[in-house]
């Protein structure tokens, strides 16, 4: 697997964890209940109510958002090309959340979108994109360096 992919999809995770954790303790939640309510694929929207870390909620929480954020580091990777010119890496980025937000937001049964709804405002739902971005670009930009 190139490692532009795989430092890609650890940072994006990072800093998407890192979001989910900071706005959900913003709002007031226990940190982890914004991780947490990204296990409701497997047990239902009660995750999002889940205020102490476990395998089944917390674990679950994060595998299924670093095996989401695998899935959009390939297709980001794809994105770029090869030979990624500035102005196209710029707008393949610019591109990532809002693409990444209508998709499983839009075209992914309820049941397996994030599940931020039950936690976050749409507003923070696009930090979290946002975060989640901006983790993807500078995981990109290390792995092409060490490549």
């Amino acid at each position: 697997m190139r490692t532009c992919i795989v430092a890609s999809t650890l940072l994006g995770s990072l800093t998407c964890n890192a979001a989910l954790l900071v706005l959900a303790q913003r709002r007031g939640l226990k940190a982890v209940q914004g991780v947490n309510c990204t296990a409701h694929w497997l047990v239902g929207p009660e995750a999002a109510q889940k205020e102490t870390v476990d395998l089944k909620h917390s674990a679950t929480g994060i595998a299924t958002n670093v095996g989401a954020l695998l899935f959009w580091s390939v297709l980001y990777d794809l994105a770029l090309g090869k030979k990624t010119g500035r102005t196209r890496a710029l707008l393949v980025t610019a591109a990532l959340g809002p693409v990444a937000a209508l998709a499983d937001y839009k075209a992914t049964p309820k049941r397996f979108t994030p599940g931020w709804e039950l936690v976050f405002s749409k507003k923070e739902m696009g930090l979290v994109y946002l975060a989640m971005v901006i983790g993807m670009a500078l995981g990109a930009k290390r792995g092409q360096a060490g490549a």
